[in-house]
């Protein structure tokens, strides 16, 4: 049966992440990890920032200290990519230039993954995987 036949479906997924300064984590987000850009309010209170074609993160400013402590503490985003040790030394130099404690190198896990983790500028956590 085709996509056709069956039906509508989800084709992609973008989390909302609450931030301090939604253009500091532009930055990041692009010099740090290669992300462009999609979409900036004229506000500067929400922005889209995008590797691809459905790869990316909506960016929303926040002032509640509850959900920024939630940014921090509880969200996490899983992107899983192809060739992560390329991905990785493309990034190396400017991801080894970050505060101790927001970046964890390539690693295997046991259930079956290599990955290597980063903290973005609010304490989200980056899981940036493969299939080993």
């Amino acid at each position: 049966m085709s996509q056709q036949e069956r039906g509508p479906a989800i084709e992609s997924a973008m989390t909302i992440v609450p931030v301090r300064d939604v253009r500091a984590s532009i930055a990041f987000y692009a010099d740090i990890l290669g992300f462009e850009t999609r979409f900036l309010a004229d506000d500067g209170g929400f922005a889209m920032v995008m590797s691809g074609p459905s790869f990316g993160l909506q960016l929303l400013a926040c002032d509640d200290p509850e959900a920024l402590k939630a940014t921090a503490n509880n969200i996490a985003v899983y992107f899983h990519v192809k060739d992560l040790d390329q991905l990785y030394d493309g990034m190396k130099t400017k991801l080894e230039s970050l505060p101790e404690g927001r970046l964890r190198p390539p690693f295997d896990q046991s259930y079956g993954m290599r990955e290597f983790h980063v903290k973005d500028p609010d304490g989200c956590l980056l899981f940036f995987g493969e299939d080993i």
